[in-house]
């Protein structure tokens, strides 16, 4: 009992220093001191309360501090799913190397194997990293096959998008004729399982739109793949809606929020123009 008194008024004191402003708990957070936030999450892991365990993690995610980071990355075994998901993402947006590091020791866990879902949040989480040394893991088992479950296969393709190398493209473009006539993975005019994801990653590697023909795909990667060089910068997607998805599927959280607030302003203007256009309209000033 008395250590739960502890934990809560840990707890008491954090949301105490953080309530003031938004602005002040960011910069807080930012500039904690790395052996407190360590001491903060182990006193929560040994505290036993899903939820109190669960805000340390979210508000130490960011600490750019190696033993924070290893620590939050004891939790991807958690037995508790919210808890390895929360351990998962934090790894995934924290920008320190030890992140990536901590991730590509994961690869081989028994988890991945059992868990679809789990699964495709951790690829995603290594395609976040944009770096090569996770390519070979988010490569295993890459082919049209039954025996890889499809939103596993999606997620590899749309990883390796970030990876800008010239592997990346080869191993996209083998993709797209794997499998052979097994399970009918492929018909005329293109590869028919993941052919928006290939088109989206291969848009944004190489910087050309061919669409979702395979066969375009390839017969343009023989033309050019001599002395093709990657861009640093991203390609530009021109299908609209796979150009959303696509950048919406890397947006960390403070990028989302932003790209909310910046739509609902955008929403709330084109708004206010139409009252105006109404009310010209409405006195005879404008004949439609």
């Amino acid at each position: 009992m008395l250590y739960f008194y502890l934990i809560s008024s840990l707890l008491f004191l954090q949301n105490e220093e953080s309530s003031d402003s938004g602005e002040k708990n960011t910069t807080e957070v930012a500039t904690i001191d790395p052996a407190e936030a360590l001491e903060k999450l182990k006193i929560a892991e040994k505290a036993g309360i899903e939820t109190v365990l669960l805000e340390s993690i979210e508000e130490f995610a960011d600490i750019k501090d190696k033993k924070v980071i290893a620590e939050i990355a004891t939790h991807l075994k958690h037995k508790s799913e919210n808890i390895r998901y929360a351990a998962l993402k934090a790894l995934r947006f924290n920008e320190d190397p030890e992140s990536l590091s901590r991730l590509l020791k994961f690869s081989k866990d028994k988890r991945l194997k059992t868990d679809t879902n789990y699964h495709v949040e951790y690829i995603y989480a290594l395609g976040q990293k944009a770096d090569k040394k996770a390519a070979k893991i988010i490569k295993d088992d890459l082919v049209m096959s039954s025996a890889v479950d499809q939103k596993i296969l999606a997620a590899k393709v749309l990883a390796l998008g970030r990876i800008r190398e010239i592997d990346s493209i080869e191993t996209l473009m083998g993709f797209t004729v794997s499998g052979g006539r097994r399970g009918g993975a492929r018909k005329r005019g293109g590869t028919v399982p993941m052919r928006q994801e290939v088109q989206t990653s291969l848009a944004v590697l190489t910087g050309v739109e061919l669409g979702n023909n395979a066969q375009a795909w390839n017969d343009w990667w023989n033309d050019n793949k001599r002395g093709f060089k990657i861009s640093s910068k991203e390609g530009t997607i021109s299908n609209a809606r796979l150009d959303r998805r696509w950048k919406a599927l890397w947006m960390t959280e403070t990028e989302k929020a932003q790209a909310a607030e910046d739509a609902k302003k955008e929403r709330q203007e084109k708004g206010k123009n139409d009252d105006k256009k109404k009310e010209k309209s409405e006195d005879g000033l404008i004949d439609f």
